[in-house]
């Protein structure tokens, strides 16, 4: 799958809330592309998602890649690959301090931090300044991964998975908790060919990728990764 459906795979959900990028009017041009419809200015639209954006020319810069919307790079950032080992961390100090919501939180990063989706929800924060993720709006907000159980409604084009995921808790730390079933919605347009015992990815409660082993592996990794990140600056 080429970088730019990538990148607007999973910036769809939170852009048809307009939580991210040019909001819902936009949202029906990144539809329209994921269906495979040609739009001419879907990069322009894309580079409206400011979060990721910083994310995916560090993500290329420190690996020598000139396009920031190669596939390996949106990849790593979306779900995480080997070119995160790569980012320096004094480089995502810089990003964070120059352009992210808390600047200060930069000289406090740890080493282990990395330039990932997970990092961004549970350590940089939203963009917008006057946006407050509350602990359930955070777990809808990570890349999470489910294992269908159950496919409901599956005539429809927009149908309902049954899947079995790890929630985003928190304690007096954060955590994944224990094996749970969640309802989440499938567009069939987007993802076709699903079966139960997929793995998929989901964000904001609409699936999006049917996961590989190795994909379900680093998803886990470096989820976990920032979440001891976030709990380690909290202490």
């Amino acid at each position: 799958m080429q970088g730019l459906k990538i990148a607007a795979l999973y910036s769809f959900p939170p852009g048809r809330f307009g939580l991210c990028g040019m909001g819902e009017e936009a949202s029906h041009e990144i539809l329209d592309f994921l269906k495979g419809k040609k739009v001419p200015n879907i990069r322009e639209i894309l580079e409206t998602f400011e979060g990721s954006l910083f994310y995916y020319k560090l993500i290329a810069k420190e690996n020598n890649i000139s396009n920031y919307f190669n596939e390996k790079v949106v990849k790593a950032y979306w779900i995480g690959n080997e070119l995160l080992e790569r980012v320096r961390i004094s480089k995502l100090k810089e990003v964070v301090a120059q352009n992210l919501k808390k600047p200060k939180l930069a000289e406090k990063l740890p080493e282990n931090s990395k330039p990932h989706h997970s990092f961004h929800v549970l350590v940089a924060g939203p963009m917008k300044k006057d946006l407050i993720m509350t602990e359930g709006m955070k777990d809808l907000c990570k890349i999470s991964w489910g294992k269908i159980l159950k496919i409901e409604d599956c005539k429809l084009k927009i149908a309902n998975l049954i899947v079995e995921y790890q929630p985003l808790l928190k304690e007096r730390e954060w955590f994944l908790g224990k094996p749970i079933k969640r309802k989440i919605f499938w567009f069939k347009s987007i993802l076709p060919k699903l079966k139960v015992g997929d793995f998929v990815s989901f964000h904001w409660d609409l699936a999006l990728e049917r996961l590989s082993k190795s994909e379900l592996e680093n998803l886990k990794k470096y989820t976990q990764i920032s979440i001891e990140v976030a709990n380690f600056l909290k202490k």
